[in-house]
Order: C-alpha cells, then sequence, then structure tokens
C-alpha cells in the first residue's frame, strides 16, 4: 500500500481512497466514487527481472 500511494501521481488523494475503500469495502457505490479522478498507478514490475526472488515454486 505504501509504494502505491507515494509512487502514484497523486499522493495525498491516493491515500484518501484508500481509507475510504478500506472502511467502505461492502459499499459498491463509495467504492466507484473515490476510486474515480485517482489519476495514473504506480507502474507494476516485472517479476521475472527481480534479482532476488523470495521462494521458487513448483514441483
Amino acid at each position: 500500500v505504501g509504494s502505491g500511494i507515494f509512487k502514484s501521481s497523486d499522493p495525498s488523494r491516493m491515500a484518501r481512497a484508500i481509507v475510504e475503500a478500506t472502511a467502505n469495502f461492502n459499499d459498491a457505490d463509495i467504492l466507484a466514487k473515490v476510486s474515480r479522478g485517482l489519476g495514473e498507478a504506480m507502474p507494476g514490475l516485472e517479476i521475472g527481472s527481480l534479482d532476488t526472488k523470495l521462494a521458487e515454486r513448483g514441483w
């Protein structure tokens, strides 16, 4: 959540939206309202490009 807030285009607004969404997770109208106009989200990371992986999974 921290990186998602601080690396967003508007950290203050993103933080408020996360708090509102968490407090009202079961109210679709509020979720839709607080999700509008947040700007760009934090860019994702390609897992294959990470130097250290926490664990390899598989058989």
